[in-house]
Formats: structure tokens, C-alpha cells, sequence
């Protein structure tokens, strides 16, 4: 069954849809045979993504979350990897199509278009190789003055990884909006399949208010 959640923080939500998969997920071994507890098409709107954006019980800190991943989305460098989220957005395909840019020139160009949108997947390179994009589609929306920004996830990591793909997209968000020069809004992430992996059940199980 979809759940919605609307956080008022980033750490809000984290704690909120850990709880949820922990009391209600259903048990399911992936294609990596990795056991996790899950909820299908998991929705959260964060209210406002730039207080209380990382807990001291996520394993990494907020100045890992900023130099290694925040960076990441506006980097076009694949840096020897299968792919990075930043050349799928800044540098996709044969001919390095800046997909941040195009986003940026549509919204100077047509405030309320519907149409500012990158994607990251290649299905010229995804439907044969093993390494694939989790943060699929990109939705970049003015509303009142604020420019909102919306997520497709096929498969998200919501104890390990939701928190640091909040966390870089509030920085992917602060980008465009400072050239847009639009008020940052809010950002929803629309997980597919929310999961938490078998590995973290007991760590997951301790997540509760600060």
C-alpha cells in the first residue's frame, strides 16, 4: 500500500519511514539475494529540507554527506565508475547533454513550465549492465515564487542512503534556485521500493525521536 508522509524535516522523515518499514514492512530477498523489510511507493514531502538534515545516528556525518555525495549530483567527471549521478546530469550520453543546464535556461525562460525535468536513465546502457541509477527522474516545479523539486526512486535504501540523497538534492535544489533566482521550496522523493536491508535491522530498530 503507498504511504505519503509529509516531513517537516529531513530528520523527521528518516525517522518516521524507518519506523514505518520496521512495524509494517513486508519481508522480501532481492536479486542480490540480500534480505530486506520494504513498503512500495513510499512518498515524503519535505517541508523544509535544510533544518535538521542529518541525525547522529546516521552512520555518516554531515560534512561526509556534504563533500562526497552533495557534490556529486554537479560533477560531470565519472571518475572511472559505471556511472556517477553527476555525468548522467551534467554530461549524458555521446553528446554530453548538461540536463542541470537545460533546467536552468527553461525556467529563466518559462517560469511556470512544466517541463524543467532530467532524467538518469539510459536504457541504450542500463537494460545490459549489472551498476544502474537508483534517482531516476528529476521534476523541477515553480510554486508561488519557490521552486520545488520532485524525485522518482526505483529502489532507495531508506535507512543508509535516503537521508544522503535528501541531503544532495537540498544542494541540487539550492543550485538551480540561486540561478533561477527563485526561493528554495520543498522536496519530495517518491520511493518505489523503500527499503532497509537485513544488516541494519537492529541499528533501524533503535531510530526513535531526538
Amino acid at each position: 500500500m503507498p504511504i505519503y508522509l509529509r516531513a517537516k524535516t529531513p530528520l523527521d522523515g528518516w525517522i518516521r519511514i524507518v519506523r514505518k518499514i520496521m512495524e509494517t514492512g513486508m519481508l522480501r530477498v532481492d536479486e542480490r539475494n540480500s534480505e530486506t523489510r520494504w513498503h512500495e511507493n513510499v512518498m515524503i514531502n519535505i517541508v523544509d529540507p535544510y533544518t535538521d538534515r542529518v541525525s547522529d545516528k546516521y552512520p555518516f556525518s554531515e560534512e561526509v554527506l556534504r563533500d562526497k555525495y552533495a557534490t556529486q549530483l554537479l560533477n560531470p567527471d565519472r571518475m572511472d565508475f559505471d556511472y556517477t549521478y553527476g555525468e548522467r546530469l551534467n554530461a549524458w550520453g555521446e553528446k554530453n547533454l548538461n540536463q542541470i543546464d537545460y533546467v536552468i535556461k527553461k525556467l529563466k525562460e518559462t517560469p511556470h513550465s512544466r517541463r524543467a525535468v532530467a532524467t538518469t536513465w539510459d536504457p541504450r546502457k542500463d537494460m545490459i549492465v549489472d551498476e544502474v541509477p537508483c534517482l531516476n527522474h528529476f521534476v523541477f516545479m515553480m510554486r508561488d515564487g519557490f521552486l520545488d523539486l520532485s524525485v522518482m526512486i526505483r529502489s532507495n535504501d531508506m535507512f543508509g542512503a535516503w537521508p544522503a540523497n535528501a541531503y544532495a538534492l537540498g544542494e541540487l535544489l539550492l543550485y538551480v534556485s540561486e540561478r533561477v533566482e527563485l526561493n528554495r521550496g520543498t522536496i519530495t522523493t517518491l520511493s518505489v521500493n523503500a527499503h532497509i536491508y537485513k544488516h541494519d535491522w537492529e541499528k533501524a530498530e533503535k531510530i526513535g525521536p531526538t
